[in-house]
């Protein structure tokens, strides 16, 4: 199985594929103590990968999505669009899309030791925005 991740926002684009995203879970967060189905939920997406370093001129992805984790709520651009696939046998067997997410949460982690840097990323769609969110799936050979 692999997975991509795609980023574009007002003239940037992030693009990681399956050498560097690891893992994707997409999450459906509805309070706990509700009774019935909630009106007040948040819909957003987990990745993991490997740091793949490319000290070409624009090339390193992961530094892209460190420095869009940094972009303050009060500047448009923290909302981009963000699509996430998952690939099985050489069909995309998920594609999630969240028109205007942002970031939650941003780490690196850079071992010193092995020379190897894994990264995680959550990233939440814009609440008022939720029914623009499409999960696909079963789409033919790429």
């Amino acid at each position: 199985m692999a997975n991509r991740l795609k980023v574009t926002g007002k003239g940037s684009s992030i693009s990681l594929g399956e050498k560097s995203v690891t893992r994707v879970l997409f999450d459906s967060d509805i309070p706990q103590d509700s009774n019935a189905r909630a009106t007040d939920y948040g819909l957003g997406i987990k990745v993991w990968g490997k740091i793949l370093f490319d000290l070409a001129a624009g090339g390193d992805q992961t530094l892209k999505l460190a420095k869009w984790s940094q972009i303050p709520s009060y500047n448009a651009d923290c909302y981009r669009h963000l699509e996430a696939k998952v690939i099985s046998a050489g069909q995309t067997v998920r594609q999630y899309t969240l028109t205007d997410a942002f970031v939650v949460e941003y780490n690196e982690e850079l071992n010193a030791d092995t020379g190897v840097g894994t990264f995680y990323l959550h990233a939440r769609q814009k609440k008022d925005e939720n029914e623009r969110v499409t999960v696909n799936g079963g789409f033919g050979a790429e």
